[in-house]
């Protein structure tokens, strides 16, 4: 994963993959054309949008060797929370990537498990190593997942995701107030390329990470988060910052546990076959959670 970038005044207009091409002049422009992988605030983008001032890029080149648009099937039976013609909620295991990548070369992520349950041809969407993904949870998350079956629902969900509402649970070493807000910019931790960090520099993109506490044992706390917007790993950094990381995530000072105690558990979301309305599909807690 390269640098996050934030778009200038003088770079907006331009192509996604032309711009990152000129940030990054060590691979060729038809390399990023052919295997780049890029994030427009947060949101997967083909090579040919137009990126606008201030918006956080996010992008990756994969190796052609690394991958191939033949994915192999992943025989797992997913968990399906909620289904219609054109699209589908499952509840993700934690452990299971979303998609393979360059970091992540495996032949069990959750879209080999929907080549399994829909066949090798499935397609929604321009990327055929991504197909029907609308968004993603880190590989240490479970929960709530939304899914397009076809790439008309893939656009009409992307275009509206701005209108997703997105509500998690998170275990907390601590005991914080009853409820709160967390607002701070987000950005790559300098230090460590894996890890985000809070900071008020310019090319930091603002985040607000909103909790309620659910109840608290043993200097342990259960809360409720909502999320309007939806940074890279928002809800592991905006909680560690405060002093109250999650457990188990130890990349942000969590204490050791079997799992990042992270589940999303709701997500409201414009119905592509009901416009006009929302649908709200929820998944239970966890074991362990409580």
């Amino acid at each position: 994963m390269k640098e996050p970038f934030i778009v200038s005044v003088s770079e907006a207009g331009q192509r996604v993959d032309r711009l990152v091409a000129q940030k990054f002049p060590e691979s060729s422009r038809s390399q990023w054309q052919k295997h780049g992988q890029f994030w427009i605030d947060e949101q997967e983008v083909l090579g040919g949008k137009k990126v606008k001032e201030g918006q956080n890029i996010e992008c990756d080149l994969i190796e052609p060797s690394s991958l191939s648009s033949d994915q192999p099937i992943w025989e797992y039976d997913l968990e399906v929370l909620a289904e219609s013609k054109t699209w589908l909620v499952i509840n993700k295991p934690v452990g299971a990537s979303v998609h393979p990548s360059k970091s992540e070369n495996s032949q069990k992520t959750i879209v080999n498990a929907l080549l399994y349950k829909f066949g090798k041809d499935f397609r929604a969407g321009n990327d055929v190593l991504r197909p029907g993904i609308v968004h993603r949870l880190d590989k240490v998350t479970s929960g709530v997942l939304l899914i397009a079956k076809n790439t008309k629902t893939y656009d009409y969900l992307q275009e509206h995701w701005s209108e997703v509402e997105k509500f998690y649970y998170a275990v907390v070493s601590g005991c914080p107030t009853t409820k709160g807000k967390i607002e701070g910019g987000i950005m790559r931790d300098p230090k460590n390329k894996l890890r985000m960090t809070v900071s008020d520099e310019e090319k930091a993109k603002s985040a607000e990470t909103y909790f309620e506490v659910i109840s608290s044992q043993d200097d342990t706390s259960l809360l409720r988060v909502r999320i309007p917007t939806g940074r890279t790993h928002q809800i592991r950094t905006h909680l560690s910052s405060i002093g109250f990381p999650i457990l188990g995530d130890e990349l942000y000072g969590g204490a050791s546990a079997d799992r990042v105690f992270l589940h999303a558990e709701k997500l409201t979301f414009p119905d592509p076959d009901k416009k006009g309305e929302r649908t709200s599909v929820e998944s239970q807690l966890p074991k362990g959670f409580k």
